[in-house]
Order: C-alpha cells, then sequence, then structure tokens
C-alpha cells in the first residue's frame, strides 16, 4: 500500500475525534449534520476522548437543532469539562421552538453532569418562559441538590399562580435537596388543590425524605396544637380532618411515635359522616401498624366489630403488623361475623397472628351456613346467583390461610426458622415470615429480605419492605448491611419505575431506598 493511501486511511479511522469532526463540520446540510452526530452517539467510538471535539463543535454550530442533538451527547458523557461549553451555548431568550428545545437539552445534560458549576445557569433558565425548559432545570437542580437554587425552587414550590404540574416538579426537586427550610411551605402544599389537581403525594414524600424536620412540625398538626395552621386551614377551606389524616400518614412513614398517644386516640374519631369517620380511623391504623405501636393493639382490638370490609382489613392489617397476638381470640369470634368480605379479613388476621392451624378447618366447616344467611339478606350479591360455588370458593381460600398458622406453629417467635418459610410457595406464608423477622430486632437477617425485595406478590414484597424498614430502625449494623444493597435496589427502582403493577407498593420501596441513601 502507497504511503499516500496510509495516510487517507489514517484520516478517516473513525476511531479518531478529528474523523467526525470532519463528518459533522463538512456538510452543510442540517439532517446530514444530525444523522452524523446521532451515529457518533450510536457507535462504539463514542468515549471520552471525543468530548473536546463536540464540545468545539456546540461552540461552532449555528443551528439549535444540531447543537441540541450535541448537548445531549455530552450530557450522556457526563464530563465536568463539558460545563462550560453548554452554558455558553444557552440563548435565554430563545423564542422559536428549536432553540427552546435546545436550551430543554442543556438543563438536562447539565443536570446529569452534575457539576455544581452548572447551578447558576440553571436557576437562570427557571425564568424562561418555556415549561419544558423550566422543568428540566428544575429537575437538574434537584438531582445535583445545589443549595443556592432554594429559595427560586421554593417560591415556584409554593406559589399558587404557578401551573400545576411545574409546582409537582419543584416540590419533587425540593425534597431530593433535602433542605430543612422546605418543610413549612411542603406542610401546606400536602393539603393544597389548584384545577383539581393534588400535591399531596408529592409533598407528603418530600417531607419524608427531610425525615425529623418535617415530623418536628407535623407532630403539633397531629396534636392539634398547631394553631397558625388551623388558622391558615380555615382561610384556605382545608378541613381539619384532612390535616390530621395526612400529618398523621406521614408520621406513620417516619415511624415517629411523639404523637403515638394521639394517633391512639384517633382510632375513635368521631363524625356525623361514616365516611369521613372510617377514613381517619383508617389512617390511625395505618400509622400505628407501621410504628409497631403496642399501645394500639387494645383498641384495634376493639373496633374488629366493624362491618364495612376495607376498614375491618385496615384495622386487622395494623395489628398484622404489630404483632398484636393479643388480639387473636377477638379476630377469631369476628370470623364468624359480618359479610364475606369482613369475615375474610378477620381470618387473614388470625393467619397473621395465630398458631393454631385447626381453626381454619373449622372456619371452612361454618361457611356454608355463614355465607347461606348473607344471602338470605342480600340475595342479589353477585356471589349468591351460585351459591355452591361461591361456598366452595371461600372454603379454598380459608383453607390455603392455614399454611401460615402451620408455619406459625413450628417457629413461634424464632427468627432464624423463619427465613426458610421466606421461600414458601404459599405467597402468604411468605408474608407472615417477612413481618416476623422485621419484628424479631435481628440485624444478621436484613440481607435475607434485602435480596428478596423483588417478591413479585404486592402482599408480600410490602412485608418484606417493611420487615427491612424495622431491622434498620432498630440497629445500626442492619443499616450498615442494608446499605451495602443500594446499586441493586436503586436499580430495582428505576426498571420498576412506571410499571402499573407495583405503582402503590413502591411508593414503601422508594422511602427504603431514601432512608438507605440518607444512611
Amino acid at each position: 500500500m502507497s504511503l499516500a493511501l496510509v495516510l487517507s486511511a489514517c484520516k478517516s479511522d473513525p476511531a479518531l475525534p478529528e474523523t467526525w469532526e470532519k463528518r459533522i463540520a463538512g456538510t452543510k446540510s442540517t439532517k446530514e449534520k444530525l444523522k452524523a452526530v446521532e451515529d457518533l452517539r450510536s457507535s462504539k467510538y463514542m468515549s471520552a476522548a471525543m468530548v473536546p471535539m463536540l464540545e468545539k463543535r456546540l461552540a461552532d454550530e449555528k443551528k439549535p437543532e444540531v447543537k441540541a442533538v450535541i448537548a445531549r451527547v455530552l450530557g450522556e458523557a457526563g464530563q465536568p469539562s463539558s460545563v462550560d461549553a453548554l452554558v455558553e451555548a444557552i440563548e435565554p431568550a430563545a423564542t422559536d421552538s428549536d432553540a427552546k428545545t435546545m436550551n430543554k437539552e442543556i438543563a438536562h445534560s447539565l443536570g446529569h453532569i452534575g457539576d455544581p458549576k452548572g447551578a447558576p445557569a440553571l436557576i437562570k433558565l427557571l425564568k424562561t418562559k418555556d415549561n419544558y425548559t423550566v422543568i428540566a432545570a428544575i429537575d437538574a437542580l434537584g438531582d445535583m441538590k445545589a443549595k443556592e437554587s432554594f429559595d427560586a425552587l421554593y417560591f415556584i414550590g409554593t406559589d399558587d399562580a404557578i401551573e400545576p404540574f411545574i409546582t409537582k416538579k419543584a416540590i419533587i426537586a425540593l425534597g431530593n435537596m433535602g433542605d430543612p427550610r422546605a418543610a413549612p411551605g411542603l406542610v401546606r402544599a400536602m393539603f393544597k388543590e389548584r384545577k383539581g389537581i393534588s400535591f399531596y403525594g408529592e409533598a407528603s414524600f418530600a417531607l419524608y425524605q427531610l425525615g425529623k424536620p418535617a415530623a418536628d412540625l407535623l407532630v403539633p398538626v397531629v396534636d392539634g396544637k398547631d394553631k397558625e395552621l388551623l388558622d391558615w386551614a380555615s382561610k384556605n377551606n382545608v378541613k381539619d380532618v384532612a390535616l390530621l389524616a395526612k400529618g398523621v400518614q406521614v408520621l406513620g412513614d417516619l415511624h415517629d411515635r411523639r404523637a403515638e398517644k394521639a394517633i391512639v386516640g384517633y382510632l375513635n374519631y368521631k363524625s356525623d359522616f361514616d365516611d369521613i369517620k372510617l377514613i381517619m380511623r383508617m389512617r390511625a391504623a395505618d400509622a400505628l401498624g407501621r410504628m409497631r405501636s403496642k399501645e394500639g393493639v387494645k383498641p384495634l382490638a376493639a373496633l374488629l366489630d366493624e362491618e364495612e370490609p376495607n376498614a375491618r382489613k385496615e384495622y386487622v392489617w395494623s395489628l398484622a403488623r404489630i404483632g398484636g397476638k393479643e388480639a387473636v381470640a377477638k379476630l377469631v369470634e369476628t370470623s364468624g361475623k359480618g359479610s364475606w368480605g369482613a369475615r375474610e379479613e378477620s381470618m387473614r388476621g388470625v393467619a397473621m397472628l395465630g398458631e393454631d392451624p385447626s381453626v381454619f378447618d373449622k372456619f371452612a366447616a361454618a361457611e356454608q351456613k355463614l355465607f347461606e344467611a348473607e344471602c338470605k339478606d342480600d340475595p342479589e350479591y353477585e356471589e349468591c346467583k351460585d351459591l355452591p360455588g361461591a361456598v366452595k370458593k371461600h372454603q379454598a381460600k380459608i383453607l390455603t390461610y392455614k399454611n401460615r398458622a402451620t408455619a406459625a406453629a413450628e417457629c413461634k417467635s424464632d427468627a432464624k426458622c423463619w427465613v426458610k418459610h421466606l421461600d414458601s410457595k404459599d405467597e402468604g406464608t411468605r408474608e407472615r415470615a417477612a413481618y416476623e423477622i422485621g419484628r424479631s430486632g435481628n440485624a444478621e437477617l436484613i440481607e435475607e429480605l434485602m435480596k428478596r425485595l423483588p417478591e413479585p406478590n404486592l402482599d408480600t414484597r410490602l412485608a418484606i419492605i417493611q420487615g427491612a424498614d424495622w431491622l434498620i430502625d432498630d440497629s445500626k449494623d442492619a443499616m450498615a448491611t442494608a446499605r451495602k444493597g443500594l446499586p441493586a435496589l436503586e436499580k430495582q427502582v428505576a426498571d420498576e419505575r412506571g410499571k402499573t403493577e407495583f405503582v402503590k407498593v413502591n411508593e414503601d420501596l422508594r422511602r427504603l431506598l431514601t432512608k438507605l441513601q440518607r444512611g
């Protein structure tokens, strides 16, 4: 091969930045420029070595759509050296769509790189008139936890004139930043609605991320002693029960027991409206279960005659979390009272707390007579149209609950014995095993729960999450061990984001992740 051919081959070597620079710069066609950048982006040759060339191209290119694609590639490369070039490329007064898209991509890239040097430019982008760019800037500032952006984000998160979706994004960013100064505004945000849109989900999670500073504000709310918030609520048409119920929920998530006495009192909440009464009692039960309140066992057991199935379910679920075995006798009694939906919840409680498998044979034997009586009172109930088939189905379900009690008869309170039942074929047995281990305080078993967090059954996954959460609360050693599993947990949360089957239970998974990240 001649020297000329060798030199020509070297010049077109795709591993060299100058080859790609020549291709990108060497055409006047915007379409071809975009294709060249995308080809580099998707090729095996894209590496840190290409970054200086792309930074130069970002400065030299004229078309904003080309700059946008280059900015995206630089963001994915994640090199701090790109910050200056990206900031310089911003068009603060952009009016056409291509320039706005470029600003948005630059904001995304600055956030991905995460260098604090980019924060001042992102704060300026919060004032642009393009909502997509503003949202990208908010996300980036929240991800990089830029303290200097607090005032701007707090204004967006608390100003009622701002577009609701942008407000939600600012609330999320404030939670990610973890600055305790956000607590007062986030507490109020839990109770606000604008254009029929609630901010409770975002605000309550952000308060969880803040931790103790949030609880410090919510304890007086739940105790009914925050007169300033009560006055604010009155002026903004926020019901007292909303203050209490939402405050109780967050304190339950945080396992903060300072308002435990007040929350136990709300199990007997009175209202002229049954739905409001039950909502408040159910939220109190949920919180007491999460914080393992022994003080809640007796009053919860007293509520088990409740005929509304969803309410009874909440009381039973709370007792199961607490480990309130003192309530087993009442659960057995109420397994024969009320509708099938309510009775089944009591039986589930016996399965989660009892140690006598034979009681489920008795429940199954009694089911035909009980359900026949139920159908006489409500013959239009769908299941009553095939009474024999319904009874058979109920009896089969009852006998599956027997598996948990059989395991309990073997293991009782021996946490190490329960570990083998984490792999039971029966999801209910796995569920009980997770709660038993979580309540044990045995830090050595945290790995057994952490490695099972991808559990597909939702009730069982919730128990595993809660059990791990309790062990971490109880032991610094458990926290240290669990933090070793952070990469796997972060990947799981990312992979499952948007999967509808896990949406509800994965709120608890995200809280566990937050607690581990907080350390």
